[in-house]
């Protein structure tokens, strides 16, 4: 994984593909909420890691969501994401 720009807040952490991307006002990839219990993964950001490593998508956000879970301070029972939704 890349190093993603993260910023914490009330509810959790949010994480940009850079700080130029959050800046500019661009796509967050993932989304932790603390107060929830669960994550959201960005569908592109899935399915480039499906891509590359040759997962199915549920794997992928599997993958996605066990390093998630490594840069915060707080646990997640659940991920989801909005592949599908367009």
């Amino acid at each position: 994984m890349q190093n993603f720009y993260k910023m914490r807040y009330a509810k959790g952490y949010i994480f940009w593909e850079s700080k130029e991307v959050w800046e500019s006002g661009g796509n967050i990839l993932i989304s932790a909420y603390r107060d929830r219990n669960e994550g959201f993964v960005n569908s592109d950001l899935l399915v480039e890691v499906a891509s590359i490593f040759s997962l199915e998508l549920n794997d992928s956000l599997n993958v996605i969501g066990a390093w998630v879970k490594t840069q915060i301070d707080f646990d997640i029972e659940d991920f989801f994401s909005d592949y599908g939704a367009d």
